[in-house]
């Protein structure tokens, strides 16, 4: 009889201690699911211990047009260290440069009650409308690089003096071109709705009418900011006059298939050599900036898209905390092929 009881009392000891692992192993589980649902969902709860609780901690909306550029990755990177050094939350969306789509994932903020929202728009005109709904909820709104059509009410504009640093790259073409040099130019323009492509065509315009003794602009080519209607431009334009030996470019992110068309009509050659095809550009990314060191493009103008994103995370914690508005307007700076290895001899580009 004791034998048995014995062996009764061991068994509840095994029921008990089996329950016991049972129950730590569920715990676990449940921690380590936690833990793996709010690393997704584009959210991002910041880096640093700030002192502030999970519901207390603010959370900025970034609304992305797209990041399939150099510089606008190196935008994205930039605001997302910005909110981790903040110690606020945010969540992103990126909209592939459609305008509907980015309205509502606009909206989508405003129902997920963000306390700012950050909008690189894909057209500043095309996302008024999700800017007045933000208005009506009370959420302020920074607008990374692109400025907002008329009738929205923006807290913050954060953007590049592009006019008048196109017009400083085509000075450096005035200053360091050969006596009697004339150029026929093939200027290539972004979107025709897009106030950063309207300002940089204005400049160029602008500053080649102001020789034109030296300038003659013999084809103007939109494309959509889209390097299939960039290469197509440059080959119809070749066609119709072999004898252009000047680009404008309004972005890097044209510039590949800039130099592909180049390249297949036996004309990508380097500064001083026979053939040299000018070669002006914008932005500032690591190919461009390269292609100078090498010799191919003869200057490009650069924003400054770290210092541009940390400015919209810092504009909206300003609105968040009741601030006053400030804007930014980046002033650039140029990267050629008399400075890359002196002024800019660190600079690799975005």
């Amino acid at each position: 009889m004791n034998k048995n009881l014995q062996e009764k009392e061991r068994c509840v000891m095994r029921n008990k201690a089996v329950r016991k692992i049972l129950s730590v192993l569920a715990i676990g589980a449940m921690v380590f699911t936690m833990a793996g649902c709010s690393s997704g969902g584009g959210e991002n709860t910041g880096g640093e211990d700030t002192g502030k609780t999970e519901d207390s901690a603010k959370t900025i909306g970034i609304s992305m047009c797209a990041i399939e550029s150099q510089m606008w990755a190196e935008y994205q990177k930039s605001m997302h260290e910005a909110c981790d050094e903040a110690g606020v939350k945010y969540t992103e969306s990126i909209a592939e440069n459609d305008v509907q789509k980015q309205n509502q994932q606009i909206e989508d903020f405003i129902s997920q009650g963000v306390d700012a929202i950050i909008i690189a728009p894909a057209d500043g005109d095309a996302v008024v409308s999700a800017i007045k709904k933000c208005n009506d909820a009370g959420i302020p709104v920074i607008m990374a690089n692109r400025a907002a059509g008329e009738g929205a009410d923006v807290y913050a504009t954060i953007s590049s003096d592009n006019k008048e640093m196109v017009k400083r790259e085509i000075e450096y073409v005035v200053e360091n071109a050969p006596e009697g040099t004339k150029y026929k130019c093939l200027e290539l323009v972004g979107s025709l709705t897009d106030v950063n492509a309207i300002a940089r065509q204005e400049g160029f315009e602008e500053a080649i009418a102001e020789h034109p003794e030296m300038f003659e602009l013999v084809a103007t080519v939109p494309t959509e900011w889209k390097g299939d209607l960039a290469l197509t431009g440059v080959q119809n334009a070749f066609a119709a006059d072999d004898d252009i030996n000047f680009i404008f470019n309004p972005s890097d992110a044209l510039l590949p298939s800039i130099q592909s068309g180049l390249q297949q009509l036996g004309k990508y050659s380097k500064v001083g050599e026979d053939g040299h095809v000018t070669l002006v550009t914008f932005d500032g990314a690591a190919d461009a900036v390269s292609a100078i060191r090498d010799g191919y493009v003869d200057v490009v103008s650069v924003q400054d898209a770290t210092k541009q994103g940390q400015l919209c995370v810092e504009a909206a914690v300003d609105a968040m905390d009741g601030k006053e508005a400030s804007d930014y307007t980046d002033p650039g700076f140029e990267v050629s092929t008399k400075n890359c290895d002196t002024d800019y001899a660190d600079f690799k580009g975005y």
